[in-house]
């Protein structure tokens, strides 16, 4: 499914005209696999009501669901929610306009896990914009996300959804690439520079489905819903037991002994979304750019190193490298350096080639600002991201 959506008035962003004329060059052969399978495009939607209720339906079909998601995205500043554009949203209408990212994230959390791939490249406004980056974004635990984020253009300015168009191109190629596949190679087609790139497999295990809960709760208008579709009313994922730590370790041990056994234990999944309740405590208490924001943004990395799971951490360590400078901390300060350092170690233990070269950019970025104590370590990574170049350049994305 293509789904391409923005204003069509003076806040339009995007111009749709390159992707949709991309997607029509795709072979049918990539979206049946073999099976039967077809592309359903909506361009620059108008009702949200409508097009909720159609995607209700697709998303409840079974197989393999592949979205395509180009778009703005924009925040509801007096309910702190996240909603896609479409084609009469303006600010003041944006509630009875728009579509709520959750509306979407909510019937992907119906799916079975690992049955839905989403690619986005999405223009998010400002304060949007600056939540993702510290924040991170992500559709549910069961969804494979690939994708690229950009920041709000310079006024006047429309852009294309480079990111969407060569990977169509991609596709249009060789339509059997695997999703990691295709996404490296828009990457390296050059749609990444400036953007915030996504690359997430599902943390739950293939086919594990949520239990049914009463999602549609949050649809109903008012309530707060976070960067990764959940309501604010309670915990992240609290749903999902797999997810969840047990209550008497929450509530009777330090949550970072609770979490640090639950990882060592092997329950990363459980561990994980104890760290991201704590982190998003923090974030509601404190607000983004405080100690306790970043410390639990920090806890969220250590737990995805004992994981087994390198990019990820090291794209947190990355995340809180930032967070530090950003609020004011210099590049010397050991706290900085520690984030930085711990990112470029993670980096190096990042086995597939397309992970790597998707962080490389922001990793070289901030080693050249915030130099390490350890000798060499600089010209290593230059070392490693001139390979990670070539292996791309060869087509060898794994």
């Amino acid at each position: 499914m293509l789904l391409a959506a923005a204003p069509t008035h003076k806040s339009r962003t995007l111009d749709m005209s390159a992707v949709l004329s991309a997607f029509t060059t795709i072979a049918s052969t990539h979206w049946s696999k073999g099976a039967t399978g077809a592309l359903l495009e909506w361009a620059e939607p108008v009702d949200p009501a409508i097009l909720a209720r159609r995607f209700k339906s697709i998303a409840a079909a079974p197989g393999h669901l592949t979205l395509h998601l180009a778009g703005q995205l924009l925040l509801h500043r007096t309910r702190n929610t996240l909603y896609l554009a479409l084609s009469r949203t303006t600010a003041p209408t944006l509630e009875s306009t728009g579509l709520p990212l959750h509306a979407l994230a909510s019937r992907l959390r119906r799916r079975p896990a690992g049955s839905t791939t989403v690619f986005v490249d999405l223009v998010a406004e400002a304060e949007v914009w600056r939540r993702v980056r510290y924040a991170g974004f992500t559709l549910g635990p069961g969804v494979r996300l690939y994708g690229a984020l950009s920041p709000p253009p310079r006024r006047k300015r429309l852009m294309d959804p480079a990111y969407l168009t060569a990977l169509a191109d991609t596709l249009a190629g060789d339509p059997w690439l695997t999703p990691a596949e295709a996404h490296a190679r828009a990457v390296a087609a050059g749609t990444g520079e400036g953007r915030m790139l996504v690359a997430q497999e599902p943390l739950l295990r293939p086919g594990f489905v949520s239990p049914e809960t009463d999602t549609e709760a949050s649809l109903v208008p008012g309530q707060d819903v976070s960067l990764d579709g959940t309501t604010n009313d309670g915990p992240p994922l609290a749903d999902d037991p797999v997810l969840r730590l047990p209550a008497e370790e929450l509530d009777h041990l330090d949550p970072h002994t609770a979490i640090v056994a639950a990882a060592q234990d092997g329950r990363h999944a459980q561990a994980a979304a104890a760290a991201a309740i704590w982190e998003e405590a923090a974030l509601r208490s404190h607000g983004p750019g405080s100690a306790p924001a970043v410390h639990w943004l920090e806890v969220r990395a250590e737990v995805a190193h004992l994981a087994g799971e390198p990019a990820l951490s090291c794209q947190l360590w990355l995340g809180a490298a930032r967070v530090r400078l950003d609020v004011g901390q210099e590049p010397s300060h050991a706290d900085v350096v520690a984030a930085v350092d711990r990112a470029q170690h993670q980096f190096h233990q990042i086995t597939l080639a397309h992970q790597a070269w998707q962080l490389a950019p922001e990793v070289l970025r901030l080693r050249r600002h915030v130099p390490s104590v350890q000798k060499g370590a600089l010209e290593t990574l230059e070392a490693r991201t001139a390979q990670l170049e070539r292996s791309v350049a060869a087509g060898r994305t794994v």
